[in-house]
């Protein structure tokens, strides 16, 4: 077995995987699964955002990286503009210099777009790695969400705050994985539920609270049967304003779960397949947050349409023959060692924030663009004989085969989604050659006011006004306007934590994408799951589970 150059560990490379390499003409990873997966979510930043100004029209911007960051940062409507040439940028292949380097040396100079969001986004500035948003702040990884903060993964949403997966979701708060769900709130893993609070692992339920594993249940109280006037007058009697009373039902909650059954894997409409949160899934393994995927491997929150594609983190779309990659898809063919490539890319190799492009290699900020390397314009034929040579030169130099490098990142390690998932020090993160910063975004001690009220309807409207100090990590934060109205329409206290801790613990309440060899607390059936065998939580094989649910 080959030995990880990352972590030294021993990892597995089938004869499925051999033939892959073979197919794609890629040579074997020299990086284990996942440090791997590491690497590519070290160029992407998840979570911080920065003032900065567009170097081209001067005007104040919200950007991926701050303004002591060498690279230039343009507008969204400067970059998408025609009042600059990414072409304007190439230059002619070094042969005496590593690949990469010379890569890296473009990317320092040439502009990056403030964040990743379209130009049809509406009153969302302060959203990264989203499209077709409106009134949305301090969202990433979403589509089509509108009056929507302080989430990931939101699919269209309206009106949620302080979710993790969201899809299809109305007036939904401080929810993980959830559809089709509307006025819930402090739940989890659960679809077509409403006007319900506290449910883990429900489906087709209204109001209910406090409860975990029902199934098409109206007016149940700790997963007991009421009636409606019972469950009325019931619920009447909670007051979930008030802070201190939300942290005793999250306590209770969170001892409810560890009685409830789990199944061994959250899949649906899989076929010799192996992973976590799948959906319509075919001889694919390995993969996690994954839909309508078929012959994938080492893939994650990849959806709609992903065939033949391996260790990509992240899009999909009509995704085909994709590997070693992070932000790619819509409709993407071929695509190589790429970071952010998108919409109708074809034969792109070591590119990055390039679209609508194809048959380019180690070019950055392309739009529309065909037989470039190094943002340099060439003829066809003259295309592919660079490109064959330039190969042949970084395999001698034992570069091709892998992804960018984690030190020509744009972020450094701690800001990235790497630090979430792998979480580093900073001595370990410098020992290994990587970037680190020391300041990231946020004050601390400015806080203006001392304790928070403990009930929403005790909360004045000029707490907008107020520098919030958090709980947890004693950073300030602020509550906007939207958010407070949000509160007090639904009667939820305000958060005592900041926007990234609470991000942090909804993420902590996910199983990690690894897997174990279990057994079934029923059967005593063997299979994989992502619950470690040191947990408490009951978990049941397919069929023992669902002989329980149904």
């Amino acid at each position: 077995m080959p030995t990880c150059q990352n972590c030294q560990l021993e990892f597995v490379t089938s004869e499925d995987d051999l033939a892959y390499y073979n197919k794609l003409q890629v040579p074997p990873p020299k990086w284990c699964p996942s440090c791997r997966e590491m690497r590519r979510m070290a160029w992407c930043n998840e979570m911080y955002l920065y003032p900065n100004t567009c170097k081209l029209c001067g005007k104040k911007i919200v950007a991926q990286f701050g303004s002591s960051n060498p690279r230039p940062a343009y507008c969204i409507q400067c970059w998408w503009s025609d009042k600059w040439d990414p072409l304007a940028y190439g230059r002619v292949i070094d042969w005496t210099k590593p690949f990469l380097e010379q890569f890296h040396e473009l990317e320092l100079t040439i502009p990056h777009c403030c964040v990743s969001i379209d130009t049809s986004a509406v009153n969302s500035e302060y959203t990264h790695y989203a499209g077709q948003e409106k009134n949305c702040y301090m969202i990433f990884h979403a589509t089509f969400a509108e009056d929507c903060y302080y989430g990931y993964g939101i699919k269209k949403a309206k009106d949620c705050i302080d979710v993790h997966y969201c899809h299809q979701s109305n007036f939904c708060y401080e929810c993980i994985d959830i559809k089709d769900c509307y006025n819930l709130a402090w739940s989890q893993d659960c679809s077509n539920c409403g006007s319900s609070y506290f449910l883990r692992d429900c489906i087709n339920c209204v109001d209910c609270f406090m409860c975990t594993g029902l199934r098409n249940k109206n007016h149940c109280f700790l997963n007991e049967q009421l009636t409606k006037d019972e469950y009325k007058k019931r619920l009447s009697e909670i007051n979930l304003g008030s802070h201190q009373q939300l942290q005793k039902h999250l306590a209770q909650f969170s001892d409810l779960q560890l009685k409830h059954t789990y199944r061994y894997l959250q899949n649906n409409m899989i076929e010799n397949s192996l992973g976590d949160h799948l959906y319509n899934a075919k001889d694919s393994f390995y993969c996690f947050d994954t839909s309508d995927i078929e012959k994938s491997k080492y893939c994650s929150q990849m959806q709609l349409g992903v065939r033949y594609c391996y260790d990509i983190y992240q899009y999909g779309i009509n995704s085909e023959l994709c590997y070693e990659g992070a932000m790619v898809g819509t409709n993407a063919y071929n695509i190589q060692f790429c970071y952010l490539c998108l919409w109708q890319v074809t034969n792109l190799t070591y590119c990055a924030e390039s679209y609508s492009s194809r048959d380019c290699f180690g070019c950055f900020g392309l739009n529309h663009n065909q037989y470039c390397i190094l943002n340099k314009q060439y003829a066809e034929q003259e295309y592919f004989n660079l490109k064959e040579k330039l190969i042949a030169k970084m395999k001698k130099d034992g570069e091709f085969g892998e992804f960018l490098p984690i030190q020509y990142s744009q972020s450094t390690y701690n800001e990235t989604t790497a630090q979430l998932w792998y979480p580093m020090t900073k001595e370990q993160v410098l020992a290994k050659g990587w970037r680190w910063q020391d300041s990231l975004p946020g004050t601390y001690g400015k806080g203006t006011i001392g304790e928070l009220p403990d009930d929403i309807k005790n909360t004045h409207n000029d707490t907008t006004k107020e520098i919030l100090t958090c709980e947890n990590c004693q950073k300030n934060y602020k509550i906007i306007e939207q958010e407070l109205k949000f509160y007090k329409k639904h009667g939820y206290p305000l958060p005592r934590k900041c926007f990234e801790c609470r991000r942090i613990s909804r993420m902590q309440k996910r199983n990690p994408r690894k897997f174990w060899i279990r057994q079934c607390t029923k059967c005593q059936e063997k299979f994989y799951t992502t619950y470690s065998p040191d947990r408490p939580e009951i978990i049941y094989c397919e069929k023992c589970y669902q002989k329980k649910t149904y």
